[in-house]
């Protein structure tokens, strides 16, 4: 239930309108627990379409980024889509240091290998 994170989520790290969740501050393994449990409890699970916003996140580990690989998986797996926006530009670069542009990024920006 949401008491349960009440407390992780005091200085409201995220918030959640329709199918779009804001996440807030910075992102590492250590909130992956918290966030998967939100995301399965807040998100609507008839939405087809979920958005995730970045703007406020401002720092991000590799185990978050790869929380978000397999979310955006097993959600493609259910039908569903996951998109991420407002990344900084911090972010990107992260994201591109790991390859992973094309997946966060649904544009047709190709990075070369």
């Amino acid at each position: 239930s949401k008491a349960m994170y009440q407390d992780f989520w005091e200085g409201r790290k995220y918030n959640v309108s329709k199918n779009k969740i804001k996440l807030h501050e910075s992102l590492s393994l250590d909130v992956i627990g918290e966030l998967k449990a939100i995301m399965d409890e807040e998100l609507p699970k008839k939405s087809k379409k979920w958005v995730v916003d970045l703007k406020e996140v401002n720092s991000i580990d590799t185990a978050a980024i790869q929380f978000f690989v397999l979310l955006k998986n097993n959600l493609e797996n259910q039908g569903k889509n996951v998109q991420f926006m407002n990344l900084s530009e911090s972010l990107q670069k992260n994201i591109e240091l790991l390859s992973l542009e094309g997946f966060i990024n649904d544009s047709s920006h190709t990075g070369e290998k």
